[in-house]
């Protein structure tokens, strides 16, 4: 594989974690894209600003402390898949989410891909992101694993 200039391209380094939620599919995607929901369950997220509901194209700007940066949405599917690419800091890096619902629960696949540009970029991202991405993935998962009970429905008592 080459890239411009004929020179090799740098294969994408990636993170996925796959797992699962006991909540329903839908209520589960519903919880994700709200962005007023977000804080709640990305790991160091301290606010998110919008301008119109998430689709396909809209962009959002999310805090992490005093950093800022802007995400645009790639992908939108409801109830199955959402996905952003960072437009900050992390310039190129995609987050996609997938669903797949199972009876009341909500098997989950997260998946973090970034196309480093040079060898120690590549470096760095396998090696030390590597460790980061599996941690900041199962953060992730843990949060909303603490917020499924607000997704589920209430149980019922005959």
């Amino acid at each position: 594989m080459t890239g411009r200039g004929g020179r090799k391209a740098m294969r994408p380094v990636a993170h996925t974690l796959i797992d699962s939620v006991h909540a329903p599919m839908a209520q589960v995607f519903a919880f994700l894209t709200s962005p007023g929901h977000m804080p709640d369950w990305w790991p160091d997220c301290t606010g998110v600003e919008y301008e119109a509901p998430l689709r396909r194209g809209a962009r959002f700007t999310a805090k992490f402390g005093g950093r800022a940066t802007e995400f645009e949405v790639v992908d939108y599917a409801p109830p199955a898949t959402f996905g952003w690419v960072e437009r900050g800091e992390r310039t190129g890096w995609k987050t996609f989410f997938r669903l797949d619902g199972r009876g009341g629960s909500t098997a989950l696949t997260i998946r973090e891909v970034w196309m480093p540009r040079s060898v120690i970029g590549w470096l760095r991202g396998h090696f030390r992101e590597k460790r980061a991405g599996q941690r900041r993935l199962s953060g992730l998962l843990d949060r909303l694993r603490r917020m499924e009970a607000g997704c589920k429905p209430p149980e019922r008592n005959l």
